[in-house]
């Protein structure tokens, strides 16, 4: 039967009936990177604090896929990791380790049709690195460290080919944060705040989250976001999970009060 157990029961309830279809387009990176996203809020574990999700992938391909893709299996595993570690950041899920991606020839498969098995490798447990992975690093567990149960789901996909979204236009905001600690330049798209020692802007504050809030440039603006924190975000004395900021505005997190203002 193979390794995507190609009942049809089964992959009517995956791809929603789409076996029957003969497509005969070639896998895009992109279709890859939706995927493996959607794999992870699949197969998501919900702890005590914590949402855990799939940290390992292995894609796999039919011939023609995989021989055209793994010509730059490098630079597109880069970017897949990448992918994959902003959306969890984004959605407030924990990578127990960095991500891993590999790249497998299948047979079986025909040009437009891949499969992705997921595994989550390492006991999900609060230690104080367990939910810092917020952005691509190069970290290996111990090698003492026995692995944890493994979370093993195969799916297989065969969709017609999406073109590559266009990219975003960078936004000329500029912005600064302004605190009992300093001024933070907004320079970057995303600028998280928190706790953790891989966050852009790091606080001391023991009410403050590892990774508290988020703000994003946004067009000619920036958005405030919240994490997931415990404590919450407050806006002008007004708890916020998403607002757009104004000039002038006081956000609050944790006893850390900062001051928003936009530059010319």
């Amino acid at each position: 039967m193979g390794i995507f157990r190609k009942a049809n029961n089964k992959l009517e309830g995956a791809v929603e009936g789409a076996f029957g279809r003969a497509f005969k387009s070639s896998v895009q990176p992109v279709e890859l990177a939706h995927k493996l996203a959607k794999e992870m809020g699949d197969h998501k574990t919900v702890g005590v604090s914590n949402v855990y999700v799939p940290n390992e992938f292995d894609v796999y391909l039919g011939k023609d896929d995989h021989d055209h893709l793994v010509s730059f299996e490098d630079s597109l595993k880069t970017e897949l990791s990448n992918y994959v570690t902003a959306f969890a950041r984004r959605e407030g899920w924990t990578l127990v380790a960095p991500p891993r991606i590999e790249l497998h020839c299948d047979d079986d498969l025909r040009v437009g049709e891949f499969g992705i098995a997921t595994r989550t490798m390492g006991a999900p447990v609060e230690t104080p690195d367990a939910a810092a992975f917020a952005a691509p690093a190069a970290v290996v567990p111990p090698a003492a460290a026995a692995p944890g149960p493994v979370i093993d789901q195969t799916v297989l996909y065969q969709e017609p080919a999406v073109p590559a979204a266009a990219p975003a236009r960078a936004s000329s905001a500029r912005g600064v944060l302004r605190g009992r600690q300093g001024d933070y330049q907004l320079t970057e798209a995303v600028t998280v705040i928190g706790r953790s020692r891989r966050c852009d802007i790091v606080l001391t504050d023991a009410n403050v989250s590892r990774q508290h809030a988020e703000i994003r440039k946004q067009d000619d603006g920036f958005m405030l976001l919240d994490l997931g924190s415990t404590n919450g975000t407050r806006l002008n004395r007004r708890d916020v999970k998403q607002v757009v900021l104004q000039h002038g505005d006081r956000i609050e997190l944790g006893t850390t009060e900062f001051l928003f203002e936009r530059q010319p």
